[in-house]
């Protein structure tokens, strides 16, 4: 987690005041015991900001040269007590490599290039992703914030899942169809937020109408219902209020903001809901909910694209909701072959990492501290969307079962998801995009791309990481970039050939399997011939000559027995056998 007080900085700031966020190598991920667990050290951090405003910075004061990734200043070196200055960036990838310089001197010398690279490109307000080094950077020096800024009780983050399906229509986990209240309850049993408990999630999240609560209708009699299975299981709520697709005839901003605040008073009066989302980034809908309640936490839905135009008063109780969904572009969901498929998913684990600067930027910059309130699932397409109106096809849903028992897939989706749970945990929490699909007949099997998005499923498939884990070993996610074989996929290479026989002088010949010569080779000496004399016959001695001889032989070896025995005596003090 990124700091939000004043800390020492582990090295002299080269460029800016204490009261200006720096950007650090994160000592929890990079450090002297992981730095030599790299893969590869200049691809991890020099690829990435050397090709960022060409790594270069300056020195403050300004010493008349311009560094970066070819040219270190040498108080790069005597900083971390190095007397023969590293150069650049290859001089420090190889001098690590051949044991010349420290894992900590190398870790120290990186950390100073970070800040400088950060502090040399100016505007860090201005470029949510300005620190951006694969999740292995992070914002120091933010303002201090003296209120806590935590959704749960202490430090824990928001560890939820989404009741897709239940107030607001999501066919993909429904089969298709809108369900019935009843269906619902049936849907989303008291054993279910068990389940969710013993997974250690602790909270839920439920997008419901935004009209629900001015209603007072069904929807509000089962939200009620299931609020009581929830309340038992012990975990939190987060409520999503979701804007209709059409507008009824007659609605006004003054009735829609009188809907947003009958939601607010049911969401102060009930103890487990922690926070209600917005149904958009209007202050209109804010001032809404203040107008219940001026403590009540406040969701503010945004994405990726839309980091710089939040913009909203001073609210210590305003936050952002954070949409990291994967499939915002064609260029994020179509393929159209196997390796396509596959490379796409690589693509998609290289770039979840860097997730983590913006979630920290809005905190230290926008002062509204970010949580996940969609996208976090291991799907990398629109797959549960075919069939549905609008649904473009690319392609990229034709082989979805040859990732069903694929060793390649669930080993990526695998890391897709350590990645994932690494950067969303950076801020205030998360909620996964499901728990489960409708009448399931074989939970646990990820066999439909829709399962991809439920909690329940991926975590029984063995793809999801504990949440019971130490942070240690969640740190490591992002320490190295994916595994980049997704040309062969669960194919292997075939096996290389042995080497030929030694011919000589010729070669050898793999169709015939044997060996050809421009010029023969001697011949072989032919075999030494039989002797000319046959060999004695043992056929000539008879048998009572044999028995003759062997009598004989007896004879000698006692009498040399018992000329030993008088002579040396050697059996004495021993006992005689019978």
């Amino acid at each position: 987690m990124y700091h939000r007080i004043l800390t020492q900085h582990p090295l002299p700031s080269l460029f800016l005041s204490r009261t200006t966020p720096t950007c650090t190598l994160d000592r929890d991920v990079l450090n002297e015991n992981t730095v030599g667990k790299m893969d590869d050290l200049g691809l991890s951090i020099f690829a990435k900001l050397c090709g960022f405003n060409r790594g270069a910075f300056v020195m403050d004061p300004p010493d008349g040269k311009t560094y970066g990734c070819l040219s270190f200043p040498e108080s790069f070196s005597t900083n971390v007590n190095l007397t023969d200055p590293i150069p650049d960036s290859v001089s420090l990838t190889k001098s690590f490599a051949s044991g010349n310089i420290t894992a900590s001197q190398t870790v120290d010398i990186v950390d100073q290039y970070v800040s400088s690279v950060y502090s040399s490109s100016g505007g860090g307000e201005l470029n949510p992703y300005g620190c951006d080094v694969n999740g292995l950077a992070t914002l120091e020096d933010c303002p201090v914030d003296e209120t806590p800024r935590s959704l749960m009780n202490g430090e824990e983050g928001v560890k939820a899942v989404t009741l897709a399906g239940a107030f607001v229509p999501a066919p993909w986990a429904t089969g298709g169809k809108v369900l019935s209240m009843e269906e619902v309850k049936k849907m989303y049993s008291a054993q279910d937020f068990q389940d969710m408990v013993d997974l250690s999630v602790n909270a839920v999240q439920i997008p419901v109408p935004r009209d629900a609560f001015a209603k007072m209708g069904d929807v509000l009699d089962t939200l009620s219902h299931l609020m009581n299975h929830i309340e038992r299981a012990g975990l939190a709520v987060v409520i999503v209020l979701v804007n209709p697709k059409e507008e009824d005839k007659g609605i006004t901003d003054r009735k829609i903001n009188d809907q947003v605040t009958a939601a607010a008073n049911y969401v102060r009066d009930n103890k487990s809901i922690i926070a209600i989302q917005v149904p958009s980034a209007l202050p209109s809908l804010v001032s809404a909910v203040r107008t219940a309640s001026s403590t009540l936490p406040i969701l503010v839905p945004i994405n990726k694209g839309e980091l710089n135009n939040l913009s909203f008063p001073p609210d210590n109780y305003l936050f952002a909701a954070l949409d990291v969904g994967a499939s915002t572009s064609v260029a994020d969901i179509a393929s159209s072959d196997s390796v396509g498929d596959r490379l796409k998913m690589f693509y998609h684990e290289n770039i979840v990492c860097i997730d983590r600067s913006p979630i920290e930027w809005l905190d230290c910059y926008k002062d509204m501290p970010a949580y996940i309130t969609s996208g976090f699932d291991l799907a990398v397409d629109d797959c549960i969307h075919q069939g549905e109106d609008g649904f473009k096809n690319y392609g990229q849903c034709d082989r979805f079962d040859e990732t069903i028992g694929s060793g390649w897939w669930e080993r990526h989706r695998k890391s897709l998801a350590s990645r994932q749970l690494f950067t969303y945990s950076k801020g205030l929490g998360w909620s996964f995009s499901g728990w489960k699909l409708y009448e399931d007949e074989n939970p646990g099997v990820i066999d439909s791309p829709a399962k991809l998005l439920c909690l329940r499923d991926v975590a029984s498939a063995g793809l999801f990481p504990s949440l019971t884990s130490d942070s240690k070993s969640e740190a490591m996610s992002c320490l190295n970039g994916p595994v980049a074989d997704f040309a062969l996929g669960d194919a292997t290479l075939a096996p290389t050939l042995a080497p030929p026989p030694d011919c000589g002088n010729g070669w050898w010949n793999f169709t015939t399997k044997k060996c050809d010569y421009w010029i023969p080779p001697p011949p072989t000496p032919s075999p030494t011939e039989k002797p000319t004399m046959p060999c004695p016959s043992c056929e000539e001695v008879s048998n009572m000559a044999l028995v003759q001889s062997a009598a004989a032989g007896a004879v000698v070896a006692l009498v040399l027995n018992w000329a030993v025995k008088k002579m040396f005596g050697r059996h004495d003090g021993y006992e005689t056998l019978p």
